[in-house]
């Protein structure tokens, strides 16, 4: 019994240190890079819809696209990291409730008085809000050049487009400033909580992240929309990125921003991840629990090459590809709300929604 004793107390101190370095390369290469190219896009993005406010015009129309786009996308790699000060921040809700409130923008638009405070506001603002505003206001690229110019509008529709655009880049300098060490440097206090209890950096992320996958991931972004939620009644409408028709690109770029953090990875930079650090305490009853999740990142990966866009329009007409990724998604909740938890020493603290 001592000896047992001994040998359970040696196992712990490994896995603490182990979990340190995997605590220290998230932050440096993954979370902070990550946030901080999300706060260079959207200032990027600002500029943009300055211009175009300025000059609404076809060819700042198109630069502004691409602006928003590209934020758009650096958002999907950072989306899941809802703990620290992206949760006090309730940064997701405040860039990307979805659907958006089109008709509540439109309202707001025609009176002229924009409340953007409190939580019933959160979905006629952020990234959804501006993707309506920029592909879906009217029909063709004429029709929403006119709502900015000659509209009756026109300046109220600018002027929401600006309070939009200054909101997000707000949040997400609080929250990217709050992990530096000249801010608020959470990087230290997310390094330093290195066990697996409750509150601890472990316990936050492997429970956000599971909660996340459930939630937004597979809920949101796929299983709502083909009626999952609604007893088979498809709301094709509610996929993310309606208007623009890039939800699937986006989903793609969601999915690869979790698998490069579950590995360690940010940009050119590969190191210690998860995935290493499942593979030191040689995780799973055949040893390849690290190796399994990775694999199901992939194939997940490859189901959404596989589904044709515009994803609201395959799932009006042709579901089965769409189908085909949901359930691998679900493969994916199962293996993280069970073995990865486990393997960890992670308790899931959060309510499930389906009993999975």
């Amino acid at each position: 019994m001592l000896l047992s004793c001994v040998d359970n107390a040696e196992e712990k101190i490994e896995q603490t240190t182990a979990r340190r370095p995997v605590l220290e390369n998230l932050a440096s290469t993954v979370i902070i890079p990550g946030y901080e190219n999300l706060h260079s896009l959207l200032s990027k993005l600002d500029q943009s819809v300055k211009n175009f406010t300025a000059g609404p015009n076809a060819e700042n129309l198109t630069s502004l696209r691409g602006d928003f786009m590209d934020a758009y996308a650096a958002w999907q790699k950072v989306s899941f990291l809802e703990f620290g000060p992206a949760f006090s921040q309730t940064l997701r809700a405040e860039l990307n409730t979805f659907p958006t409130d089109n008709f509540s923008i439109d309202n707001a638009v025609q009176s002229g008085e924009f409340s953007f405070t409190g939580f019933s506001t959160q979905n006629r603002r952020g990234l959804p809000a501006m993707d309506y505003l920029l592909y879906g206001v009217a029909d063709s690229d004429e029709g929403i050049l006119e709502k900015y110019s000659t509209d009756s509008n026109a300046e109220n529709r600018k002027q929401y487009l600006l309070t939009v655009s200054q909101l997000m880049l707000t949040k997400v300098d609080l929250v990217y400033n709050q992990w530096l060490p000249t801010g608020g440097n959470y990087q230290e206090e997310f390094i330093q909580s290195d066990g697996t209890d409750v509150g601890s950096s472990f316990g936050e992320m492997v429970n956000s992240m599971s909660q996340y996958l459930e939630r937004f991931t597979r809920d949101a972004r796929i299983g709502i929309p083909l009626g999952k939620r609604s007893q088979g009644v498809i709301i094709p409408r509610n996929v993310e990125a309606y208007y623009s028709s890039q939800s699937i690109p986006l989903f793609q770029e969601h999915v690869s921003g979790m698998k490069d953090y579950y590995h360690g990875k940010g940009g050119s930079q590969d190191s210690k991840g998860f995935y290493e650090f499942l593979q030191e305490i040689k995780a799973g009853e055949d040893e390849r629990l690290a190796q399994r999740i990775s694999d199901q990142f992939d194939l997940i990966l490859s189901r959404l090459d596989q589904v044709p866009s515009p994803l609201a329009e395959t799932i009006r007409t042709n579901p089965a590809p769409a189908e085909a990724a949901h359930v691998e998604l679900q493969k994916l909740v199962i293996l993280f709300k069970t073995e990865f938890s486990s393997a960890l020493g992670v308790l899931i603290t959060y309510q499930d929604n389906d009993g999975d």
